[in-house]
């Protein structure tokens, strides 16, 4: 039935017929990356004192946001007309919804009100808008 005759010793033996293996590959046992030393947190190299010499005097973008995107002067409009509506027909979870929205979206040029606790209102005004927000949802189905 077979016109190939399959030599099955030689098919599972673990030595070539031929001497040379051609899918073996030498793989050098030296390491290619130099060894990580620890050292203790006062200890600063000359690379890394330079990196965060460079880092403190250049402008931080992310830090500092002046400007606000197409989107978010969008959400900020929206926002806003949703704080009037929800004033005008006394409704409380949408008035806690897009205050929170709106204070979210604020949130950077809020922050750049106070200085040097930049970060730290920032932070505030983000969990306060995430509470808020938990906040109008359970108002919502009370």
């Amino acid at each position: 039935m077979n016109d190939k005759h399959i030599d099955e010793d030689a098919l599972y033996s673990d030595k070539t017929s031929d001497g040379g293996d051609l899918y073996a590959e030498k793989v050098p046992l030296e390491k290619a990356t130099p060894v990580k030393t620890f050292h203790s947190k006062n200890f600063t190299d000359s690379e890394t004192q330079a990196a965060e010499d460079k880092l403190k005097s250049l402008p931080h973008e992310s830090e500092l946001k002046l400007k606000l995107s197409h989107a978010e002067t969008s959400g900020v409009a929206i926002s806003a007309v949703m704080l009037v509506y929800s004033l005008s027909e006394g409704d409380k979870p949408l008035f806690f919804l897009s205050t929170a929205l709106l204070i979210f979206l604020l949130r950077p040029l809020i922050g750049l009100l106070f200085g040097k606790h930049n970060r730290a209102v920032q932070n505030a005004l983000h969990s306060f808008s995430v509470v808020l927000f938990i906040g109008a949802l359970i108002m919502l189905f009370l």
